[in-house]
C-alpha cells in the first residue's frame, strides 16, 4: 500500500526543511539547510504519525540515542557522518547526518556488474572504513548494496547510527519483511555478531559487484539461511576474466567458521582489491573447490541446518541489522536510517562503469570533484525480491511499501577529503 506523505514541518531544530526525500512505514527523511553553517543536511526520524505506546516510542528513542553517540566516535572519509541529534516536542527524535550525491550500489548494480578498478576501489575503502569502526568497538551489523553509497569523492557506507525498532514491526500479514541475503552464518544459526560478520557480509556484497548475482540467492528467507549455512557460492574470476585469486579471498572471507576468515576486514578489501587488479592467470587455486565441495557434500547437514535455521530465522536473524557496540551487555539491536534519493545524472564514471565500457573511461571520469551540497535519488526496492533482506532496520522500514512506488531516500554531505590512492 502506499503511503501518504506526512505533512513537512517548516523547521525542525534550527534546520529549515527544503523538501522530503522518501519515508515509508515507520520513518522519512528530510533534506534541510542548516542556516548556521550554511549547509544541506539530511534529517532522519520515525513517522510523526506512527502509531506506537508510548512506553515502546520512548524505548526506541533510548536506544537510537545510544546508538548515534557510539556512531559519532566512528570518524572516516568512507562514512557517512552524523552531525547531531535532537528532539522535537512534537515529531520525537531525529538525526542529522551529511548529505551525498550519489547511488547506492544497489541501484548501480542494477546496470551491470562493477569493473575490476571500480570493485577494487570499493573494497578497498569499504574495508578501510570498517575496520575504523571496528577498532571504536562499533560492528555495523548491515552491510548491503543498498547501505553503500557511491559518489564523486569514493564509496561511503551509510546506516551508521540507528539499529533495529520493536520487534512487532518484524512481519507483516504474518509474513517476513526481508531474507539474510549478506548475513553470517553464525550470526544467522547463533545470533553472534562480530568483525568477522561484518567481513562476512561485505565480501557477499562484493561478490555480487563484481558477478553481478547474488553469492547466496533462494526464493524465501528460509532457503537462503540454509544455502548460506551449507554451501558456497559458485567461483566468478573465470566467467569474468579475473585473477582466480578473486575467489580464494572471497570465499576466505565467506568461510562458515569466523576464525579462518581474514584477521579483519582492511585485510580483506586489499587482498581483494590487489586480486582484482592482478593479470589474469592460467591456473585456478584449488582451496575455493575444495571448500565448496566439501559443504555440497552435506546434504544431511543441509537438512537439519534448515530445521535448526527456520526455527530462528523469524526471530534472531530478522533483528540483524545496523550499528552495533559489540562491546556492551545489552544484545538487542536497534534500527538504521537512510534515506535513498535518486540521481539526475550519472554520478561518477570509474564507480559507474561495467567491464564493457571500462576501456571508453576518459581522464575526466576519474577526476575527483569535491563538493560540499550534493543529493541523489533512489529507485524503489522489489518488495517481491527474496534478497530484500534489511526490513528490520530505519532504511528498510522506509522501504516497506515501496512496491507501492514510493521512493526512499539517503543522505550526507560529502567530506572534502581525497580518495586513498591504490
Amino acid at each position: 500500500m502506499d503511503l501518504p506523505e506526512p505533512a513537512l514541518p517548516d523547521a525542525i531544530g534550527r534546520y529549515q526543511i527544503v523538501r522530503a526525500l522518501g519515508h515509508g512505514a515507520m520513518g522519512r527523511v528530510l533534506l534541510a539547510r542548516d542556516p548556521v553553517l550554511d549547509r544541506l543536511v539530511a534529517i532522519k526520524l520515525l513517522r510523526d504519525d506512527l502509531k506506537l505506546p508510548p512506553e515502546q516510542r520512548q524505548s526506541l528513542f533510548d536506544r537510537m540515542r545510544q546508538e548515534a553517540r557510539a556512531s559519532a566516535r566512528v570518524l572516516h572519509p568512507n562514512i557517512v557522518s552524523l552531525h547531531d541529534m535532537g528532539e522535537d516536542p512534537e515529531l520525537g527524535l531525529y538525526l542529522v547526518f551529511e548529505y551525498v550525491e550519489g547511488v547506492t550500489l544497489k541501484e548501480r548494480l542494477g546496470r551491470g556488474p562493477l569493473g575490476p578498478e571500480a570493485a577494487a576501489k570499493v573494497a578497498r575503502e569499504i574495508g578501510d572504513a570498517l575496520n575504523t569502526a571496528h577498532a571504536a568497538g562499533v560492528l555495523h551489523r548491515d552491510i548491503k548494496p543498498e547501505n553503500l553509497i557511491l559518489s564523486r569523492t569514493g564509496a561511503k557506507i551509510a546506516d551508521f547510527g540507528i539499529a533495529r525498532v520493536p520487534d512487532s514491526t518484524l512481519t507483516r500479514d504474518g509474513g517476513l519483511l526481508g531474507t539474510p541475503a549478506y548475513s553470517a552464518p553464525e550470526s544467522i544459526h547463533h545470533g553472534k555478531f562480530s568483525p568477522l560478520t561484518d567481513q562476512f557480509s561485505l565480501a557477499a556484497t562484493l561478490y555480487e559487484a563484481i558477478s553481478g548475482r547474488r553469492a547466496f540467492p533462494g526464493e524465501d528467507a528460509l532457503a537462503v539461511a540454509t544455502r548460506i549455512a551449507t554451501e558456497y557460492p559458485p567461483l566468478i574470476a573465470a566467467a569474468s576474466g579475473l585473477d582466480p585469486h578473486v575467489d580464494t579471498v572471497l570465499l576466505r572471507a565467506l568461510d562458515k567458521e569466523p576464525k579462518k576468515r581474514w584477521p579483519s576486514t582492511d585485510d580483506f578489501g586489499r587482498a581483494l582489491s590487489e586480486a582484482l587488479l592482478a593479470a589474469p592467470r592460467s591456473h585456478m587455486p584449488t582451496l575455493p573447490d575444495q571448500r565448496r565441495e566439501q559443504a555440497m557434500r552435506h546434504g544431511a547437514e543441509r537438512r537439519g541446518a534448515r530445521l535448526a535455521i527456520g526455527g530462528f530465522v523469524i526471530g534472531a536473524l530478522l533483528g540483524a541489522g545496523g550499528l552495533w557496540i559489540y562491546s556492551r551487555q545489552d544484545t538487542s539491536p536497534l534500527p538504521a536510517p537512510i534515506a535513498s534519493t535518486a540521481p539526475t545524472a550519472e554520478p561518477i564514471g570509474f564507480l559507474a562503469e561495467s567491464p564493457p565500457t571500462r576501456a571508453k573511461r576518459s581522464a575526466e571520469s576519474e577526476e575527483h570533484t569535491h563538493r560540499t551540497v550534493t543529493e541523489r535519488d533512489a529507485g524503489s526496492d522489489d518488495a517481491t525480491d527474496a534478497d530484500a533482506d534489511g526490513a528490520t532496520n530505519l532504511p528498510a522500514l522506509m522501504n516497506e511499501d515501496d512496491d507501492a512506488g514510493t521512493p526512499s531516500a539517503d543522505a550526507g554531505v560529502s567530506v572534502k577529503s581525497k580518495p586513498k590512492s591504490p
